[in-house]
């Protein structure tokens, strides 16, 4: 049935609905979910508007995210669909995003869900203002360890990106003394790490009462808070936690393996292989059976059909018997009313 649910949608042809159903098989053969499991991931894919040939690329990548952070398949796949999207990126980036989002989750204070939903508050406005996938998540990762995380943090950093466009002068702002560059020679906006790293340096030395002033010229109450976390975490750090997120491939299927190194994760893998047998064997006894099925079917149909019009006549007669009946008890009843009077 679900497959049938994702050749509807998508539209997929022939033979990338086989490729749909190999991959099915195999990931519920090896995974902690079964066929039909990865066979619903790839019908919400297919909701979100994705074609075969993306829901392929995408979905090993959307089940290692879904084992490393404990989530069900619709909720890792609509987070990777819907902020692909957000972030300008292609299904291709799903095993990409799914490392990254896997990596951060195990060297930050937040969970998969969480950064979803700083994403859902920020992915949109960064990109839009050239900033990639992995700056935007390192800023994260520095206001989780200073405690604002999911929607929080998203609204913190889409804040300081607006600060920083709004009381922009001639390509840059001033932060006490210091000049800092918005934007480049080219009229694009500089990464924010760098940007804040030059804030760091115009507020450094500067006591804490020229310091709340300095950024105060530029940030306003949601997104000072945030520069604040920033500046406090070290903004080298932050630009490791880039550098990091840039190089971390397999960061998901690695979590995943551990995710699953236990006798719980065993039961699973046992389940989803017990189910492929069961598949395996009904594909094998599926095709005859159902000619089988269909061939009673029929038969059941033409014997109804033979039936109705007798039904039909028996059903007249009956009427008639019923009719002359009713006129005869009504004739007996007039004559005996009038042989009374």
């Amino acid at each position: 049935a679900s497959q049938s649910k994702v050749k509807a949608i998508s539209g997929a042809t022939a033979d990338e609905m086989s490729q749909i159903e190999e991959m099915s098989k195999k990931l519920g053969r090896t995974t902690k979910f079964s066929a039909s499991e990865i066979s619903e991931g790839f019908s919400y894919m297919a909701l979100a508007g994705w074609d075969a040939t993306q829901q392929l690329s995408a979905m090993p990548g959307v089940v290692n995210l879904a084992i490393a952070g404990e989530m069900d398949l619709a909720a890792a796949s609509d987070i990777v669909t819907d902020y692909l999207t957000a972030f300008g990126l292609g299904a291709e980036y799903a095993g990409e995003m799914a490392d990254m989002m896997a990596y951060a989750m195990s060297h930050s204070n937040m969970n998969v869900e969480q950064l979803g939903e700083a994403w859902k508050n920020s992915a949109a406005n960064m990109n839009a203002a050239g900033q990639s996938m992995q700056t935007t998540t390192a800023i994260l990762e520095a206001f989780s360890n200073a405690g604002a995380k999911g929607s929080e943090a998203g609204i913190k950093l889409r804040a300081i990106m607006r600060d920083v466009t709004s009381k922009m002068q001639d390509g840059a702002i001033t932060i006490g003394d210091t000049t800092v560059q918005v934007q480049d020679a080219n009229g694009n906006f500089r990464d924010l790490i760098d940007i804040l790293a030059d804030v760091e340096t115009g507020t450094d030395g500067m006591g804490t009462a020229a310091r709340a002033a300095a950024l105060s010229a530029v940030f306003t109450d949601d997104s000072i808070t945030g520069v604040n976390m920033a500046l406090q975490e070290g903004v080298d750090n932050i630009r490791n936690y880039k550098s990091q997120l840039e190089d971390c491939d397999g960061a998901a299927e690695s979590m995943s393996k551990t995710m699953n190194n236990n006798l719980s994760g065993s039961m699973k893998n046992l389940s989803s292989a017990a189910e492929g047998l069961g598949n395996a064997v009904y594909s094998y006894i599926g095709g005859p059976l159902t000619d089988v099925v269909d061939g009673v079917t029929d038969a059941i149909n033409d014997i109804t059909d033979a039936i109705e019009p007798q039904v039909t006549e028996v059903t007249r007669f009956v009427d008639l018997v019923v009719e002359a009946k009713n006129k005869i008890n009504d004739a007996v009843s007039t004559a005996d009313a009038n042989y009374t009077t």
